[in-house]
């Protein structure tokens, strides 16, 4: 069956289609707001870069822009499943409409400001999806008052695969800091103690 609508109807429904849309940005102007910015830099997050956005105590959404070779290449972005069902329920429109207006939002409003912080242009998120499971806020890792080289390196040893000559090796040649390979495992180790893997 082949429907026909007028061009009245038609102007109708994008009117209808652009309040809701302006009703989500609205919302999510104003959610994240509330939000704090956890950003991850490349040497940290295996050449890539991350931010993770968390509110009322829990991360609702990330963003993870990939780099091959030093070049951008995509950028992915997970948000909370609970949020998109929020803003689907109350607006009673399908999800999948929730997530795309998020993304071209996101993409719009907060990848420059991102770009801005990380100092990179020609940033986009791509892809998005949500997350299935809220969780707690990872923290910001921290390097302790006091600690000596010689613990880091026995930290990273006792909580990775590598070798301490591995280890050495990439401090060394100027692959990774001591200390951004130091936080990028405490990172790990945090995420391992909140989401259980």
């Amino acid at each position: 069956m082949k429907y026909i609508i007028t061009e009245q109807q038609y102007q109708k429904l994008n009117k209808s289609s652009e309040a809701i849309s302006k009703a989500i940005v609205k919302h999510m102007n104003q959610y994240i707001s509330y939000g704090e910015r956890k950003v991850t830099n490349k040497p940290r997050n295996y050449g890539n870069l991350r931010e993770d956005w968390c509110v009322d105590g829990k991360e609702v959404i990330t963003a993870i822009y990939y780099f091959d070779d030093g070049r951008f290449n995509t950028g992915t972005m997970l948000v909370s499943k609970e949020l998109v069902e929020a803003l689907s329920n109350a607006l009673s429109i399908r999800k999948l409409y929730v997530l795309h207006t998020i993304l071209e939002w996101y993409d719009e409003v907060m990848v420059p400001k991102f770009e801005q912080i990380v100092g990179e242009s020609g940033l986009s998120i791509d892809d998005i999806d949500t997350s299935n499971k809220d969780h707690e806020c990872i923290p910001e890792p921290e390097k302790p008052e006091g600690i000596t080289d010689e613990e880091m390196i026995d930290f990273i040893y006792k909580n990775t695969a590598y070798t301490r000559e591995e280890i050495i090796d990439k401090i060394e040649s100027g692959e990774e800091t001591l200390e951004d390979l130091y936080l990028h495992i405490v990172d790990i180790q945090n995420r391992k103690k909140i989401l259980g893997f």
